[in-house]
């Protein structure tokens, strides 16, 4: 009877913390209809934003994305970036990021022309932003992830010029070692 006992038991802990994990990484689900993605607030209300409800100005130097007149694509880069996060020379978790680039319509393949470039350079970026702690603690707060997203644009914008409109974070994970 107690041979028979464990294994039913060890399927049902087994199955209950894979149902767990899975509830705990489940993705957030699609914007609603009408989120403003651009303003940062639903419909465009500057008032929910939370940045400016927060009380934070935007830097001087912000690099702003440039608004798409005639409406623009995504051109999402081929691979993740994988960051390794290091504390007093020691790993202690790796970062797998995957990026895309706004461009006005038809400008997919000028992202595809520089891409070994972009991410060489872009991938530089990431490592400076590890090693002053952007990725250490609360890696999401608005204000690390505002620092990272103006830096990768800047250097977008360094090779590509004018073409590039934004740059979107669409994945970003912490794996801690």
């Amino acid at each position: 009877m107690k041979k028979l006992l464990l294994p039913i038991l060890l399927m049902l802990v087994g199955t209950g913390s894979g149902v767990g994990a899975a509830l705990m990484l489940k993705s957030d689900p699609p914007p609603e209809a009408g989120h403003d993605l651009a303003a940062g607030a639903p419909c465009g209300d500057p008032a929910a934003d939370p940045v400016a409800t927060e009380g934070h100005a935007p830097a001087t130097d912000a690099i702003a994305p440039i608004a798409a007149v005639a409406g623009s694509e995504f051109a999402p880069l081929a691979n993740q970036f994988v960051v390794p996060v290091m504390e007093q020379d020691h790993l202690v978790a790796m970062m797998a990021i995957m990026l895309s680039v706004e461009v006005p319509l038809g400008g997919s393949a000028k992202v595809y022309a520089v891409e070994p470039r972009l991410r060489d350079r872009l991938l530089q970026d990431m490592f400076q932003h590890s090693n002053i702690g952007g990725f250490s603690g609360n890696y999401t707060a608005t204000d690390k992830m505002r620092i990272l997203r103006q830096d990768l644009l800047r250097t977008t914008r360094d090779i590509m010029g004018d073409a590039a409109l934004d740059i979107l974070i669409l994945d970003i994970k912490r794996q801690d070692v």
